[in-house]
């Protein structure tokens, strides 16, 4: 805010530089525009007070992001904990299956085996 009204000074002050005007007239007018601008621009105790209330204002926000990056964190753990035993159970489960396979293919060729002896 600041920096719109000295930029809103500067444009003034080119504005009236390139005006046709004699230069006593051109410093008076400047002068007047001067002061009256002056006179909406905050007091420092105000800047003070809006510069406190950002500064506040950024830091509640910064809380709050880290308490969503914390709260991210904790639910990428858990899920990670939950996807580990899911592989963990799929895993013993083929395992267990292909044990199965296993055994089951070994006791038919012993079967085949005592059934050709006969």
């Amino acid at each position: 805010m600041n920096n719109f009204f000295k930029g809103m000074l500067v444009g003034v002050g080119i504005g009236l530089l390139v005006a046709p005007m004699k230069g006593e007239e051109m410093r008076r007018l400047v002068s007047e525009r001067t002061n009256e601008l002056r006179g909406y621009l905050p007091e420092n105790e105000q800047l003070t007070v809006y510069k406190q209330q950002i500064t506040d204002r950024v830091s509640h926000t910064a809380d709050n992001l880290k308490g969503y990056a914390q709260q991210a964190s904790s639910t990428l753990q858990h899920t990670a904990g939950n996807l580990k035993n899911i592989g963990q159970n799929a895993a013993s489960d083929v395992k267990s299956t292909g044990q199965d396979v296993a055994d089951t293919s070994k006791d038919a060729v012993r079967s085949a085996k005592n059934s050709s002896s006969f």
